[in-house]
């Protein structure tokens, strides 16, 4: 059994978005009233913080609106938060902010019945676009507000593990910069580069809402007009890391990737742009959640790996390869490498390594082209 999540999107009705918006304004007044008084005391307790609840009720008369297990959640994702920083995973917490995307989560009294979602507090059902049966254990649902304003409701299930036919195939992908991946059969898969297309217009309505007055009527609509194009450069970027992680994962019985330490790779302001339009760490994390749900087996090559400067032949290690060496012919073998090649066929004899150690059933390695 996994966890997946299905979403769709939802259709409210005016007086259905006036309730959402309320309720959204709820959970995120008290996440940021905690997170302050978190703040101004210098300490964090879960159970603490949980029993500010009816006090706080009690001083804001409003939050009596909103449903009470919505507001205990938003309790459970600040203490997730502080849990993920205190543990070196991200930075502090960090205050809500309406203009964001926010959502609600609602754990139970929540009813599913054909395309309408009933949900607490709401007396009419919200219709929503019912593009695929809802297959699993259905454990809980939420519903997300996007900057430009609509609304998506994601059902989180308890879902079997689909085995997909036992495949011969394994192969290791390098992420790279000149291109999205390189896979170790010699296939090369291009970036798409959505934001970098996207750059020039993204820049000229920017510029245009620079000079407008903040809160005008123009620069309400600049700025949904902005919120509108990051929309769709993420949407066309997910559309490409699904396809291309459910092709991987369908054709191939195991996968090796590289552990990269993205978030140094972001400080770096000459490739940051790049690292951030691939989506690496989406696509990575993609790779994961359906090697599970299929029952396939994804292997990360422990940190720091030399793939690129080893040379996949005879084992030689190249320490004067720099980034800007695409291609390099190895002195003890004179095997020429292509850079990115190269370091896929060394994360795939590292993961063919890994499977043997732990006794997993290895696939056929499919021949290497070139």
């Amino acid at each position: 059994m996994s966890n997946y999540v299905y979403r769709f999107r939802l259709y409210p009705k005016k007086d259905q978005i006036e309730f959402l918006n309320r309720q959204i304004g709820h959970c995120r007044f008290v996440y940021n009233k905690l997170l302050a008084l978190a703040k101004e005391k210098k300490d964090w307790n879960y159970y603490k913080y949980k029993r500010l609840l009816p006090e706080l009720k009690k001083e804001y008369p409003f939050l009596k609106e909103a449903n009470s297990q919505s507001l205990q959640e938003t309790v459970k994702n600040l203490h997730r938060a502080f849990k993920n920083f205190f543990e070196g995973r991200t930075k502090h917490p960090k205050f809500k902010k309406k203009k964001h995307a926010n959502s609600i989560s609602i754990p139970q009294h929540f009813t599913i019945k054909d395309n309408k979602i009933k949900i607490p507090k709401l007396s009419s059902p919200i219709r929503f676009i019912k593009h695929r049966e809802i297959e699993g254990n259905i454990k809980s649902i939420s519903i997300t507000k996007t900057p430009t304003g609509k609304f998506y409701l994601n059902v989180l299930v308890d879902r079997e593990t689909i085995k997909l036919p036992s495949s011969t195939n394994i192969i290791a992908l390098d992420l790279g910069l000149t291109h999205f991946c390189t896979l170790s059969d010699g296939t090369k898969i291009e970036t798409p580069k959505y934001l970098i297309k996207a750059e020039k217009r993204l820049k000229r309505i920017q510029r245009e809402l620079s000079k407008k007055q903040k809160g005008s009527k123009r620069w309400k609509i600049l700025k949904r007009r902005v919120a509108k194009l990051h929309e769709r450069i993420k949407n066309q970027r997910n559309d490409f890391l699904h396809k291309l992680s459910r092709k991987l994962i369908g054709d191939n019985q195991a996968i090796i990737v590289e552990s990269l330490n993205i978030k140094g790779m972001l400080k770096n302001h000459h490739l940051a742009k790049h690292i951030s339009d691939s989506g690496w760490s989406r696509f990575i994390s993609m790779l994961d959640y359906k090697a599970k749900l299929y029952g396939r087996k994804l292997i990360q090559a422990p940190p720091f790996y030399p793939s690129s400067k080893l040379c996949s032949v005879c084992g030689y290690k190249n320490d004067n390869l720099t980034l800007s060496n695409r291609y390099w012919t190895c002195p003890v073998c004179g095997t020429k490498h292509d850079r990115d090649i190269n370091a896929a066929r060394n994360l795939l004899k590292i993961g063919l390594a890994t499977l043997t150690a732990v006794g997993a059933d290895r696939p056929k390695l499919m021949p290497a082209e070139g």
